[in-house]
């Protein structure tokens, strides 16, 4: 925008050092070179506000004695704020209900909301919140932000695709996190030979305008 602008100052000096020398007169100046319209306006690069539809999930992956056990989260919400022309003026914010956790294993959804894992009692809800996107070296998309679960808070960057469906957008992506950095984990279950540190995050969320 700045280069745009200075183009456009430096043609009109330019122009109006040739009109002079050319002893064209003022009012026929503008009458021949009208202002035109700044193409880029604060309309324009409002962004766009979206928000969850149904269909979306929030599953995650962990090693457990060895084995690969998956679960997600049933309630979740999700508000995007997204202009692909001007990616830096985007937002995102995540809100998870960790007692909706579910492994399809009900003595183990215990355990993981308990004091000395999520201790959802405590900390009910995870965030995740950005106030701006940036683009990868490789092109893709990311979300600039920080993570906060079991009132612990960490900088994250969240990978994203954002794309167009019939009904409005959809945003996936993966990520990873260590549950020690957020406390997941008290006690004996500080201990990684039972259930590893890292947690691997999966992400596909259904967006309609918002209204």
């Amino acid at each position: 925008m700045t280069n745009y602008i200075a183009s456009i100052a430096t043609a009109a000096v330019l122009l109006t050092g040739a009109c002079h020398a050319a002893d064209t007169p003022p009012a026929r100046l503008a009458a021949a070179n009208p202002p035109s319209a700044t193409p880029t306006t604060a309309a324009s690069l409002a962004a766009s506000r979206w928000v969850q539809a149904p269909g979306s999930s929030l599953t995650f992956t962990f090693d457990q004695a060895g084995a690969a056990s998956k679960g997600s989260f049933k309630q979740f919400s999700t508000e995007l704020a997204y202009d692909d022309k001007s990616p830096a003026t985007g937002s995102l914010n995540v809100k998870v209900q960790i007692a909706s956790i579910d492994t399809q294993d009900q003595e183990r959804n215990e355990m993981l909301v308990s004091a000395d894992l999520f201790d959802a009692q405590k900390f009910p809800t995870a965030q995740f919140s950005s106030s701006s996107f940036s683009r990868t070296a490789a092109g893709g998309l990311e979300a600039v932000g920080k993570l906060t679960l079991r009132g612990v808070t960490h900088d994250l960057r969240l990978p994203l695709k954002i794309v167009p469906v019939a009904n409005g957008l959809e945003l996936s992506g993966a990520t990873a996190i260590k549950r020690l950095d957020y406390g997941v984990g008290q006690g004996d279950w500080k201990s990684t030979e039972g259930v590893a540190d890292e947690v691997k995050i999966q992400y596909k969320v259904a967006l309609v305008k918002a209204k």
